[in-house]
């Protein structure tokens, strides 16, 4: 009924978009340009047209350009940002001519996409734009006013990575002269974009309402406003003033609009704020426009001081300080006492309500901006202003943020020292004002802080006293020149005298309260240090006046912010005269009074503090003068016996020392500073006294001796004034004495806990040296150490008599603290002897020593800390004595394998094992000239074989090895001449060589001389194979033979250890062998033999395999099988040659009723290994994969054709089985992996005991797999189709799957990656290659090996694996759908693009070319006048998704045809399990065929099937049209009939 509805009269032809364009073209002579749902700012705009007349033009445009600017226009973001990025990349790599066609179609689009909705298109098109800028250059000048509206717009843009990128592409395109030349070019269009943004456009004329949400339409219109209103101010601030003038009348206009100043009030904090700082610009750039417009600007401006949102609030207030700058008369406009102040007096009473740091910095300038009228009456304005400013600092957040509250402090300081020097006159109302700063703000202020650690942290403390030294200077009291004009000394006399007296009170108060915290005291003791350090700085700043000794501004800040009391140097004497201010030694004064009144009466320990942190800062002789007046003169004669004068001597011995004496006094920290506060009022010598004094007389804990002489060393100057005493001889006897009370107490073994602080005293006064200089004098440390190496001797003797094992811990820390502190230590004797018997208690055995395990832990360390030692020192221990052999028979110890001590190495010849396993293990740690001497020992002990039995020359020949494997310069004459001697043994001594041997009966004597003449060889052949000749070459290669086979006849011993490594170093001896001959060093082929590689080749390898091939069965016989020997055997077999696979010599084995097409030699193979996948030995599994892996490939040629054995009249597919041996085995370990992992479900992550059952059957599924998919991997297409029916039949590849999202970890991310790679690409089981070395680790093997085959199996069978994910249920195709969209589509998706650009295969009528950003595939196919042009996009989930084929470019192909083979392709692509390149040539083929006459079956509509590739050959009798088998079994199962699709006779 459609096409026959009656139309309207007179309309006799359908409506036609072509034929209107053409008429309105024809009608304005232009092409028509975009017409969508607002104006744009040009009608200059234009795209690839598809209308009449615009095939010239389109023909301007290069054909990838064309198809990426299509795909610019798509409403899907994906593929918008992925056409972005591609734009920008062809930019780049294209010839600027080809860019510049793009130009006039560029404009319409970028002003579309700057303003898209996501935030990643608008990114990658600003870094597009720059690209085509770079690229174009001056050539876009003509495009300019098209774009600049738009690009201002983009460099305002609220995401600031795209607005990054505008500003980047407008930097590219002009230099920073040139920008302000652009803009002005273009002003007039850039502000009718923007205006009309602000003024005309709404959301839903922005974007289509039917088509985008409105959430989606709100946030794009929200963020262009907030854009235009950024642009406009980013317009007007980069223009030049006169350029900003001729655009008065424009910005006029715009601040006329009533729509305008609603965006004041907008409910967007985004848009606001982007208002406010336009006003800013404005007043800033454009004052005339602001100053017409105030009766506007000032109220809406003033009245929203209490926005206090984080993005209004900053650009706010600056609108604010420069409308109270610019407009005159602002306050005309607004009524301050009821509109503006009561907000303002909110808002501080709230803290800023978070915002202080933002607010508070510009209360300065805004009450220094506020006139008379507006303040008056001042009192009780500034009264309201402080109370509600520090009101602040008590709501929650200024508490809980230090930020905040500093922000409110300096504030409240800055603007109180402001308000006081605008009020200095003499006035009454001047004077109340001062009177309540001080009484009623100030004070109070500090007061709070006192109890308040935020605030005694903050700036507080610092800003008063700055402001204290500005009023001693106007008051004079400071020789810096006159007064500014105006200020009265009097006044700040006045005001330091009010503020003094005020804080005195205050603090006595605060003191005398005896339910004071200990934090409040703390509070004033830090308000009185700041004070003295202001005060310091400032006689400093005094006394260098000059100018090149003047402090630096930095200096001063970094002062002022961070004060850090610094005391006098001690023993510089007394420090009076320091102080400039009586006021504040008064003040410290009358607080130490009071506090020792508290101590002296009620023992108040918080008192006791705060004294000792007054007497940090505050050490003066009158400050001591005080203390004493409250002790009677009675009481001070004794001490002025000894110490006549100074009051700071009196209180030390009087009070502080006493109090330090007290037993039952916990802490003594604070009185250990006091003690150090008394002497910094002593000279040097009397500082030694006084401590030599306290040393000796008085009896003071150790602890307390601890922490004085840690006090002593904490800095230069205390360590200069106490060296004396540290180096006398009260302080060394005393320590001494102590030492030896130690141990002696250690040696009784009273079981008593030593006293841990006496120990940390020894071990401090030992190991603190100073300038290479000891702490206490030179001759005690060497009397303690001789202490502690008597003590520790004779600890051995008298273990069993007590319990040593504290005094032995102990002295062996202090040992090791002692070697590991001091350099040189070991030129003192005594160490020397010390670190000798540790080392002896630690090699000898612990039965002997009766040393407990705690005890050898401990001494062991301190070898370890002399090992240390040794390699930062060179410094070696230098002993004449011989170690002999028992005593170090325990050097194996892991502590003391490197333990460096010199041996003189001849003395430990002749040798014997306890000699030889010395000096294996010291070997690595000798010098090159102790390890030269021993490769000339050991030489000599080879060469004179005859002199010596076979004992003495294995043991050589084990030193030799032990020598060259550590790396020793070796003279290759000494190689020549074993290399004989060996080859003379094996003429005189051939019984030595075990040759044909039966090695159950061999000593261990005679298995390890040949084990390391096998050793020898090895090495011989890997680092200085250029020595061997060829007659060597005969002997190494026979012998090497020879030993394989008295291997392979003595595989029943191997319950012998030793003949066990003799396997073993047989089977190294043939893989370094195999790696010579595949890879022979670089100069060394030339000296070869020329007939050597091919004797090799083509005699020994084939000797070697035929040896070892059945070794690993014949291993595993016995079921206790040596796991070494079989890994060894694994190795060696991995380098067997695929040749002699294929004519290997094994025993014919095959199995019943075994279907195969196999040459017998390759099946008996696959019998005889494919069984010992299953064997729980991993090493073993991993020997069989390789092998089998190298065969793998070479097996489908075998199947030949394929299946054919089926008659033509078999309807169904022919499916082949790939090996039955193989899939016999993974048939077995199905079962066996449906029986573990049944528990689980799809995504679950299976936890599999490394080397256990479970995971041996695992290990042999998966590695099963591999081998499979290689097999797979190397078939031609169409035996892989049979293949995979197989498969399919036998949901062989759907039982894996769902057993590998069992496997494989939820997480697989590659273990090892260390923090500097969180920058880099995450490595995953995917990216990263999977090793199966069979002497490998083993600790991530599996999970990796699961995702390689996973990988594998989307690779090579992806359209099975797509079958059987959309097969699944919604869980389980979610979870594989999750997991390969994550991890493995991109790599794979990476490496198909890859195998495309690096494909050989070449094609008559075809190019293929891939773009690697794009994700795509094009092909392009051409014969004759006929083209076609197809692109293959790669999906997001790749392979799961469906691969899209897009149609590109055709001539002289019919729709329907063109149709027809997208869909081959499409079905191609989808169905066949291989890369994209052969399905391309699948593709190809088919179209081939069609052109060749080779018609169509007429049921797929293609002439090469798309699973089975077969070519149509069943021909209907009747019609005689021809269909494919597959085809017509499809149609027959599916309609029930068995007739021709076309003619409808019955078909057979």
């Amino acid at each position: 009924m459609g096409k026959n509805k009656q139309r309207t009269k007179g309309n006799v032809r359908p409506s036609s978009s072509g034929r209107a364009a053409e008429l309105l073209a024809r009608e304005s002579g232009a092409v028509p340009g975009f017409v969508g749902f607002g104006n744009m700012a040009t009608t200059e705009l234009g795209y690839v047209p598809a209308v009449h007349g615009a095939e010239e033009i389109d023909n301007l445009v290069d054909a990838d350009f064309r198809l990426v600017l299509r795909k610019l226009s798509k409403r899907d973001t994906v593929t918008k940002l992925k056409a972005a990025q591609e734009f920008g990349a062809m930019c780049q790599q294209r010839d600027s001519d080809v860019v510049k066609g793009v130009l006039p179609y560029w404009p319409r689009i970028y002003c579309k996409m700057s303003v898209d909705h996501d935030r990643r298109v608008r990114e990658a098109t600003q870094q597009a734009f720059e690209q085509l800028v770079l690229k174009v250059r001056r050539s876009l000048a003509p495009y300019l006013k098209s774009l600049m509206g738009h690009w201002l717009l983009s460099q305002c843009d609220t995401y600031a990575p795209a607005s990054s990128a505008a500003c980047q592409a407008f930097s590219a395109a002009f230099p920073p002269s040139k920008q302000a030349e652009a803009l002005s070019f273009c002003k007039d269009e850039v502000l009718t974009v923007l205006q009309d943004n602000l003024l005309k456009e709404t959301a839903d004329t922005l974007s289509d309402p039917q088509s985008v949400p409105e959430e989606e339409r709100e946030a794009k219109f929200l963020r262009l406003l907030t854009s235009s209103l950024l642009g406009v101010k980013r317009l007007i601030s980069s223009l030049p003033q006169t350029e900003t003038h001729s655009l008065q009348d424009r910005l006029t206009h715009l601040l006329s609009q009533a729509k305008f100043w609603k965006y004041s009030k907008h409910q967007t904090p985004q848009v606001r704020g982007a208002f406010f700082e336009l006003m800013s610009s404005l007043c800033e750039h454009s004052p005339v426009v602001v100053q017409a417009e105030a009766a506007r600007v000032c109220p809406t401006v003033l009245l929203a001081l209490d926005d206090t949102d984080p993005m209004v609030l900053p650009p706010l207030w600056e609108a604010v300080l420069h409308t109270l700058s610019t407009v005159t008369d602002c306050w005309s406009h607004v009524n301050a006492k009821k509109g503006v102040l009561p907000k303002l007096w909110s808002l501080l009473r709230d803290g800023g309500k978070g915002m202080a740091t933002s607010l508070h910095p510009n209360l300065l300038p805004f009450i220094s901006k506020l006139p008379s009228e507006v303040t008056a009456p001042d009192l009780d304005f500034y009264t309201t202003f402080y109370s509600s400013l520090i009101q602040g600092l008590s709501r929650e957040r200024a508490i809980s943020s230090p930020s905040e509250s500093s922000a409110i402090v300096v504030s409240s300081v800055e603007c109180l020292r402001y308000t006081l020097l605008q009020n200095t006159g003499e006035e009454e109302e001047h004077r109340l004002i001062r009177t309540m700063i001080i009484q009623q703000q100030l004070l109070p202020l500090i007061d709070s802080a006192l109890g308040n650690s935020s605030l005694q942290a903050g700036p507080l403390f610092p800003l008063v006293t700055e402001m204290l030294l500005s009023w001693e200077k106007r008051a004079g009291l400071q020789n810096l020149g006159g007064l500014s004009e105006g200020e009265n000394e009097v006044v700040f006399d006045r005001l330091l005298s009010d503020f003094w007296e005020g804080l005195r009170v205050m603090l006595a108060r605060h003191v005398s309260n005896e339910e004071l915290e200990l934090n409040e005291l703390e509070g004033m003791a830090s308000l009185l240090q700041v004070g003295l350090v202001f005060l310091l700085f400032r006689s400093v700043k005094i006394c260098f006046s000059e100018p090149e000794s003047s402090v630096s501004p930095e200096e001063v800040a970094v002062t002022l912010k961070h004060p850090q009391p610094e005391p006098p140097e001690l023993g510089q004497g007394s420090t009076e005269g320091v102080l400039r201010s009586w006021h504040l030694e008064e003040i410290v004064c009358q607080q130490a009074q009071i506090s020792y009144s508290y101590v002296d009466e009620k023992n108040s320990e918080r008192h006791l503090v705060y004294l000792s942190l007054l007497l940090q800062t505050f050490h003066t002789p009158r400050v001591f003068t005080v203390k004493e007046k409250l002790k009677a003169k009675d009481d001070q004669k004794e001490v002025e016996g000894v110490f006549p004068t100074n009051p700071a001597v009196h209180f030390l011995l009087e009070h502080v020392v006493l109090w330090l004496s007290q037993e039952d006094r916990m802490e003594t920290s604070y009185l250990v500073e006091m003690v150090f506060s008394c002497l910094r009022c002593c000279g040097r010598q009397e500082t030694t006294r006084i401590l030599n004094h306290i040393t000796t007389v008085m009896d003071l804990k150790w602890a307390v001796l601890l922490q004085i002489i840690h006090k002593a060393c904490a800095d230069a100057a205390s360590l200069q004034a106490c060296s004396d005493w540290l180096k006398g001889s009260v302080l060394g006897e005393r320590l001494l004495g102590l030492a030896e009370e130690l141990c002696e107490a250690g040696l009784k073994g009273s079981g008593t806990a030593p006293d841990k602080d006496s120990w940390a005293l020894i071990s401090l006064a030992l190991s603190q040296y100073h300038n290479n200089e000891p702490l206490i004098g030179a001759v005690y440390v060497e009397k303690m150490i001789e202490k502690l190496h008597g003590t520790l001797s004779a600890a051995k003797g008298l273990s069993e008599e007590g319990d040593l094992e504290p005094l032995v811990c102990f002295i062996c820390d202090v040992a090791s603290t002692f070697f590991s502190s001091v350099t040189h230590c070991l030129l003192l004797p005594s160490a020397e002897e010390l670190l000798l018997t540790v080392f002896t208690l630690t090699a000898q055995d612990r039965t002997l020593t009766h040393m407990s395990g705690n005890d050898h832990t401990h001494l062991c360390r301190v070898m370890t800390t002399h090992t240390h030692l040794y390699n930062n020192d060179q410094t070696h221990t230098h002993t004449d004595t011989p170690v002999s052999g028992n005593d170090h028979t325990h050097l194996y110890n892991n502590d003391l394998t490197h333990t460096h001590t010199q041996i003189h190495t001849h003395l430990l010849f002749p040798l014997s094992e306890s000699r030889l396993s010395t000096l294996q293990v010291l070997c690595p740690c000798l010098t090159p000239e102790e390890r030269e001497r021993l490769i000339a020992l050991a030489t000599a002990g080879i060469l004179n074989w005859q002199e010596d039995n076979s004992k003495n020359t294995q043991t050589h020949a084990i030193l030799l090895l032990c020598c060259l494997e550590v790396g020793s310069p070796v003279d290759e004459e000494l190689l020549h001449a074993v290399l004989a001697t060996m080859m003379e043994w094996r003429n005189s001594k051939e019984d030595w060589f075990l040759f044909s041997s039966d090695l159950s009966k061999t000593s261990t004597t005679q298995l390890s001389l040949s084990v390391e003449m096998m050793r020898f060889l090895s090495w011989l052949v890997t680092h200085s194979s250029k020595i061997i000749t060829g007659s060597h070459w005969d002997f190494l290669l026979c012998s090497m033979l020879a030993w394989l086979e008295t291997a392979s006849d003595n595989v029943e011993c191997l319950w012998n250890p030793w003949v066990q490594l003799f396997v073993c170093e047989c089977c190294e001896l043939i893989v370094r062998l195999n790696q010579f001959f595949t890879a022979p060093p670089p100069g060394v082929a030339d000296l070869m033999p020329s007939e050597l590689t091919a004797e090799w080749n083509d005699f020994f390898v084939e000797g070697i395999y035929s040896l070892m091939l059945p070794l690993p069965g014949r291993i595993t016989d016995d079921p206790l099988f040596p796991l070494a020997v079989l890994r060894s055997v694994g190795v060696a077999l991995t380098y067997v040659p695929l040749h002699h696979l294929s004519h290997n010599s094994l025993p014919v084995r095959f199995v019943a009723d075994q279907k195969t097409n196999l040459p017998e030699k390759l099946q008996t193979l696959l019998n005889t290994l494919s069984p010992l996948l299953l064997f729980k030995a991993r090493p073993l599994q991993l020997t069989v994969y390789h092998i089998l892996d190298k065969v793998m490939p070479t097996l489908p040629e075998c199947d030949g054709e394929g299946d054919n054995t089926k008659s033509d009249d078999d309807r169904e597919e022919p499916c082949l089985s790939p090996p039955a041996a193989l899939m016999s085995v993974l048939s077995t370990c199905e079962e066996l992996c449906e029986t573990i992992l049944s528990g689980l479900c799809v995504g679950e992550f299976a936890v599999v005991v490394p080397l256990s059952v479970e995971y041996s059957c695992i290990l042999a599924y998966l590695l099963a797999w591999k081998l499979l998919l290689s097999f797979f991997r190397a078939a031609p297409s169409h035996l892989r189709v049979q293949y995979s029916l197989y498969l399919k039949k036998n949901k062989t590849l759907h039982k894996l799957l769902l057993h590998l999202f069992r496997l494989m970890p939820e997480n697989p991310t590659y273990p090892g990656q260390g923090a500097e790679s969180a920058a880099k690409e995450t490595k995953t089981f995917f990216t990263e290659s999977l090793s199966l070395d069979i002497d490998s680790g083993y600790q991530h093997t599996l999970h990796h090996l699961a995702c390689s085959v996973y990988y594998s199996t989307v690779q090579d069978l992806p359209a099975m694996v797509r079958l059987w994910w959309t097969s699944q249920e919604k869980r389980v195709s979610h979870a594989v759908d999750k997991f390969t969209g994550r991890y493995v589509s991109s790599v794979l998706s990476a490496q198909e693009i890859c195998s495309v650009h690096a494909s050989t295969q070449t094609f008559d009528s075809m190019t293929v070319k891939a773009r690697s950003a794009a994700r795509e595939v094009i092909a392009t196919y051409s014969v004759d006048d006929i083209f076609i042009e197809l692109v293959i996009q790669l999906p997001q989930n790749y392979p799961l998704g469906s691969i899209v084929v897009e149609s590109g470019r055709r001539v002289g192909v019919a729709v329907q045809q063109w149709r027809n083979w997208m869909l081959q392709l499409s079905t191609y692509l989808t169905h066949q399990n291989g890369s994209i390149m052969e399905g391309l040539a699948l593709w190809k083929t088919n179209v081939d065929k069609r052109f060749e006459g080779v018609e169509d079956c007429t049921i797929c509509f293609s002439v090469i099937h798309g699973s089975n590739y077969s070519l149509p050959k069943k021909a209907c009798r009747t019609c005689k049209k021809k269909f494919h088998s597959a085809c017509l079994y499809k149609w027959f199962t599916s309609s029930n009939k068995s007739t021709c699709p076309l003619c409808r006779e019955t078909f057979f």
